[in-house]
């Protein structure tokens, strides 16, 4: 036996385990590694940013998808929606108002914010501005105590809604306006808003500036240069000075852009992405304002559209007695052409005087989200088994069942330099669908700019839908298809495709708003849907047993007040009651001039067409343009209305005007009716107008005191005569 010293035997324990430890490593290794390798195999890096990318409130600005922009003010009181800047605020005074009653009605209808226009273009305030006796603060209301911008900021923290503020450049009240001194009066009107109302999501500011108003008494009309009076650059760093989170809206952002109209759509063409350089908020132009609608593909900057319009139909942003809500079909109609074209809804609420959201605007708002719930309650993907032609790395987190899992940071993703694959969801039965949502992961930039949706039918794919961009979110409706699968292809040019979420869905029929024609000798009648009946009644306020089903056109000489709606006859839904006034039979008018000369394409403003116009001639300096028509015969005329042109041109929009009336076409007297077509530029519909009194009259005679955008033309589309009911 071998004797070995201590010293020894401590010596060999430290060389087997420095062996046992080598031998037990190398063998680890062996065994590990392969594992490493198969999991090593399974990952894949995130793709890259593609273009501009949304920052971290523009993210949470998306998710919002739908909020109002809240008028309310003197406006509501004059029934007026551009004053002129000298009502008094004496008139201000409403019998309950409730910003909790606002907060609690749009929190229920699913809406996220609410950003009041704390001071329209007359100059009123909401708030006690401490620069200006022109606010709440002259108002009987709560004896002068009232702020209604600080109510509206407690209702919706109480509500969980978020808070944005809308502050008018133009002041049509404010003497100074015009000089240097009205602008140092914005920009500390700005920092009381932003500075001691809590946070704010979107700062809004709009391009209408400059014209006539009252001026402190001056009584005048003022212009400005719009690019440089205001000095947007200072405005826009008070805004981040003070609300670093906000977004800021104008025409051009930078924040957020107007979509270029206030109809309640946006291209569906929609890049989130635009390029704005020389261009500045009021800035117009027909090309400029398509291009808000469809941004650019290659934009610098990410500025996403917000499509604005009102509740109110036709469309008004304050109160007016004569206004309805916008019916369910139409609700729902802007739902498809503004957040299921990826832009919010910012659908504006006009407060009625009493100072609430008026009962049947409430019903309306909330049957508008009870509808969309209904479309998009059963996402019939979250049961079918989802594939793709390829995902990123054949890694599970970039996997095709991502976008099945509702998660707004999860997705699918191709690998680079793959720029057109497919997602096929397979249902495992025959299933019926007619709604199709996609969402890209706009965190990583926007990039798919065309996809196709095609359905497994009788063993053949078929196209059910196709589009170009897709952005926060895409849907999109189709008629009904039966498939066993659905297969959607995606392109883009960017290096790879990543897509969040998608969506399938069978949404219940909704039947559509009845479509009535008018034509010029008063004939009207309905268009007619199988299965389907419409009813209609005559007179201000029919009751049920006064409607009847329509069968054969209606001789209406005289127009008059129409109500109507639709029914299923089979399941007995019934659409919201329309209500549109009718003028006269124009059959036997006759255009006598315009600016006292005969008017070779006359009969285009009296035709019933709203595409044919008549355009004056260009008068040296301009206006005053007159149109003078015989109505060959007398009638007692109740009201009148403009039609602007429906070409896409602003070109000779009235902006103010002057009414006559006369029984022999040269004696006219003073006007009947006399003043602005207000918002006409960005609202360009029928401008319906009452006269005071019924007046008796066999001619009328249009005067255009001024044009819009300053033009030294006037344009008629339609004229209508209403006579008293």
């Amino acid at each position: 036996m071998l004797l070995l010293s201590s010293y020894q035997e401590k010596e060999l324990t430290k060389t087997q385990t420095i062996m046992l430890s080598f031998i037990f490593r190398k063998f680890h290794f062996l065994l590990v590694f392969p594992l490493i390798q198969l999991s090593c195999s399974n990952q894949a890096d995130a793709p890259e940013p593609y273009g501009p990318v949304p920052s971290e409130s523009h993210l949470l600005w998306h998710q919002m998808e739908y909020f109002s922009l809240v008028c309310y003010g003197l406006n509501t009181y004059t029934e007026v929606e551009w004053a002129y800047g000298d009502v008094d605020p004496l008139l201000f005074n409403p019998s309950n108002l409730d910003t909790d009653q606002w907060a609690r009605v749009t929190r229920d209808a699913g809406m996220k914010g609410l950003i009041l226009v704390s001071k329209h273009h007359d100059g009123f305030c909401l708030w006690p501005s401490k620069y200006t006796e022109y606010t709440v603060r002259a108002t009987p209301w709560k004896n002068g105590t009232g702020d209604i911008l600080d109510d509206l900021s407690k209702s919706c923290k109480k509500y969980g809604l978020k808070l944005g503020v809308y502050l008018s450049p133009w002041d049509r009240n404010h003497a100074e306006y015009g000089r240097e001194e009205y602008v140092e009066y914005y920009y500390k009107q700005l920092e009381e808003l932003l500075t001691g109302y809590g946070d704010v999501f979107e700062f809004w500011i709009d391009g209408a500036n400059g014209g006539t108003g009252y001026y402190g008494g001056a009584d005048e009309r003022r212009t400005i240069d719009r690019e440089t009076y205001y000095g947007f650059d200072h405005i826009f760093s008070i805004v981040k000075e003070h609300q670093p989170d906000a977004l800021i809206f104008s025409d051009v952002g930078p924040g957020v852009r107007w979509v270029g109209n206030e109809s309640g759509y946006v291209n569906e063409t929609n890049w989130n992405t635009i390029n704005t350089q020389g261009i500045y908020p009021g800035a117009s132009g027909r090309e400029f304002h398509k291009k808000l609608g469809i941004g650019d593909k290659d934009g610098k900057d990410w500025i996403p559209a917000e499509v604005n319009t009102t509740l109110s139909w036709p469309k008004a942003w304050y109160f007016h007695s004569d206004k309805q809500p916008r019916s369910l079909a139409n609700l729902m109609d802007l739902y498809y052409t503004s957040i299921g074209r990826g832009s919010p809804l910012d659908l504006g609420l006009a407060i009625a005087p009493t100072g609430e959201i008026r009962d049947i605007d409430a019903k309306a708002l909330l049957k508008f989200k009870q509808q969309v719930d209904r479309e998009f309650r059963d996402n019939l993907i979250t049961r079918a088994k989802l594939s793709s032609s390829e995902y990123r790395g054949n890694a599970p987190q970039f996997a095709a069942d991502k976008v099945q899992d509702d998660e707004t940071e999860t997705y699918w993703a191709t690998s680079d330099s793959i720029q057109k694959a497919s997602l096929t969801i397979d249902f495992r039965k025959e299933t019926t669908f007619n709604r199709l949502m996609m969402q890209e992961y706009l965190a990583l930039g926007q990039r798919i700019h065309k996809f196709t949706a095609e359905a497994l039918v009788d063993g053949e794919y078929i196209e059910t839908a196709s589009g170009t961009t897709i952005g926060y979110k895409r849907v999109l409706r189709f008629d009904d298809v039966t498939a066993s699968k659905l297969r959607i292809t995606l392109e883009t040019d960017a290096p790879c495709l990543t897509l969040s979420n998608m969506g399938v869905y069978n949404a219940p029929l909704l039947v559509d708003d009845p479509q009535s024609a008018y034509d010029i000798e008063g004939n009207l009648s309905f268009r007619t849907v199988e299965g389907i009946s419409t009813y209609y009644a005559l007179g201000d306020n029919p009751q049920d047993s006064d409607y009847e089903v329509y069968k054969q056109p209606l001789q209406l000489p005289l127009g008059g007040k129409l109500h109507y709606f639709a029914r299923d006859e089979v399941n007995g839904f019934k659409t919201d009651v329309m209500i549109e006034e009718l003028g006269i039979a124009r059959n036997k008018w006759e255009v006598v001039s315009l600016d006292g000369l005969p008017a070779e394409e006359g009969g285009n403003a009296i035709d019933g067409n709203p595409e044919t116009i008549l355009v004056s001639g260009d008068n040296g300096p301009g206006h005053p343009h007159q149109l003078i028509i015989d109505l060959h015969r007398e009638i007692p005329i109740e009201a009148f209305s403009y039609l602007p042109r429906q070409d896409g041109s602003k070109e000779g929009m009235i902006d103010e005007y002057g009414f006559y009336v006369s029984m022999d076409g040269k004696n006219w007297g003073s006007p009947v009716s006399e003043g602005a077509f207000n918002n006409i530029e960005n609202n360009p519909v029928r401008q319906y107008k009452k006269l005071e009194n019924t007046v008796n009259a066999r001619y009328i005679k249009l005067v255009s005191k001024t044009a819009i955008r300053q033009s030294t033309l006037a344009s008629f589309s339609e004229i209508d005569i209403f006579a008293e009911k």
